[in-house]
């Protein structure tokens, strides 16, 4: 008999936008009471590839929202490169949510800072486009 397995679902739990400052900030919206392992950053899916980026494991949370370059205190935190947006550079975010080794889905947002300095007041950079802030909640209403 032959196992197989399948990859993680890859869901767009995720949003980015700039705050009032300018500041990039993320909400991290996972399914029910699904707590979130592990969250990163980087200038591409390939983290080593890349020297911004920011990752942490054993997070442990639910639905948050946070200034993208600066995770909550209370999370150990491994950082390198600027930690700030680059004109021109890609971005992806993910974490994963799941129990032991299993990994059961990732969250994931991809932008660009051009990306997030086109948005109009009140609209988030998630699934690949910008869309207001209740368009993001029906989202993950219908991921979930």
């Amino acid at each position: 008999m032959l196992l197989g397995g399948c990859s993680p679902a890859d869901l767009p739990l995720a949003a980015v936008w700039l705050d009032a400052d300018g500041k990039p900030v993320v909400s991290v919206r996972p399914c029910g009471d699904d707590r979130v392992r592990r969250l990163s950053l980087s200038g591409s899916e390939d983290e080593a590839s890349d020297d911004t980026f920011w990752r942490t494991a054993g997070a442990g949370t639910g639905a948050v929202t946070f200034p993208l370059f600066s995770p909550p205190r209370s999370w150990k935190v491994d950082r390198g490169g600027p930690q700030r947006l680059l004109t021109g550079r890609g971005y992806w975010f993910s974490g994963t949510v799941g129990q032991g080794q299993n990994v059961d889905y990732r969250i994931v947002v991809t932008f660009a800072a051009d990306d997030l300095t086109r948005l109009e007041p009140g609209q988030v950079w998630a699934d690949e486009r910008a869309m207001s802030r209740d368009a993001f909640d029906k989202l993950v209403d219908d991921k979930c």
